[in-house]
């Protein structure tokens, strides 16, 4: 492993100050998209770096970035005000169990 490619201690610990600081007001979309704006500007090691200070998946920086390098190629394109995809997420308890709502109902009525 080349000296380049080992993540600066003080870089890391400035990158997990900035991520502390805006943490409590991003959404999802913005974290990652963020993060990927970090790894592209700390350069070689980038991704390594961010995940390190920030504890993300260094695939959720590499989707960040692909997301970033997209739009880059098309600035007008709409963007969706949705964070996740239609139909991610967890399943409501009633539509896994239909029988759910009746029983929590009965057992609730008592």
């Amino acid at each position: 492993m080349c000296c380049q490619d080992v993540p600066d201690a003080r870089a890391i610990r400035q990158i997990k100050t900035r991520y502390r600081t805006l943490a409590p007001v991003m959404d999802e979309r913005l974290r990652r998209q963020w993060a990927a704006s970090e790894a592209q500007s700390y350069g070689r090691g980038g991704v390594s770096a961010v995940s390190s200070a920030t504890g993300m998946s260094r695939n959720t920086i590499r989707k960040g970035i692909a997301e970033t390098v997209l739009r880059k190629k098309n600035p007008k394109a709409v963007v969706s005000t949705r964070v996740r995809r239609p139909g991610g997420g967890r399943k409501a308890l009633t539509e896994s169990d239909p029988g759910c709502g009746r029983h929590w109902r009965l057992w609730w009525s008592r």
